[in-house]
């Protein structure tokens, strides 16, 4: 009986010892910007239902945490954010323990990730956001403008070449080409006509 009694205690002294004994810091880095990463750190925290809150800094993006019971002890956690880029932030995790028992930086990490496809799919503005941020604006084409036949707004020059033949001049201005034709000159932006100007007539 005392050999059991004296095993006992040694595996509940184990138990709680070896969250301090084996602490350990995980570094995870992620193509997202740290508001991005912070708002799927947030919510695991909050919401998986697994952790008991000791303390959340959303301006330091910081959080703290314990989990664990009776039979394996409370485990406090926390993670922390640091900006690496605007695109690329890492997550700190520093377990109490993780191993055989527990997982504790593991079951983590997962539910951050789970998190964060989560809100993707509730919240799918951003990746809106980042394609038109992408996408080349539209072209702003006067509606008053007065072609010349066979010709009209939208056409590349190639196109225009076809139907008034080469200009007798042009000019490459970036963003802007313009070609010059006996009597008016065309006015290409971004590789579309957009305009055309004739030569003043003298009052």
């Amino acid at each position: 009986m005392k050999t059991f009694v004296r095993i006992l205690l040694g595996v509940q002294l184990f138990l709680v010892l070896a969250p301090f004994a084996a602490a350990k810091t995980h570094k995870d880095v992620y193509q997202m910007s740290c508001d991005a990463l912070w708002k799927g750190v947030r919510d695991a925290v909050r919401n998986s239902g697994k952790y008991g809150i000791i303390g959340i800094d959303a301006n330091e993006m910081t959080a703290s945490f314990n989990i664990g019971g009776n039979l394996t002890g409370k485990r406090i956690n926390s993670v922390v954010l640091n900006k690496l880029s605007p695109t690329t932030c890492e997550m700190q995790t520093q377990t109490a323990y993780s191993g055989l028992i527990n997982n504790d930086y593991g079951d983590f990490k997962k539910r951050v990730d789970d998190s964060l496809a989560k809100l993707a799919k509730e919240d799918p503005g951003p990746v809106k956001s980042a394609e038109a941020a992408t996408k080349p604006p539209e072209l702003a084409i006067r509606k008053d403008v007065q072609f010349p036949a066979g010709l009209k707004a939208g056409l590349t020059p190639e196109e225009v070449k076809k139907v008034v033949g080469n200009p007798s001049d042009s000019m490459d201005m970036n963003e802007s080409l313009i070609y010059m034709y006996p009597g008016y000159k065309l006015i290409f932006q971004k590789g579309q006509l957009a305009d055309v100007r004739y030569p003043e007539t003298p009052k």
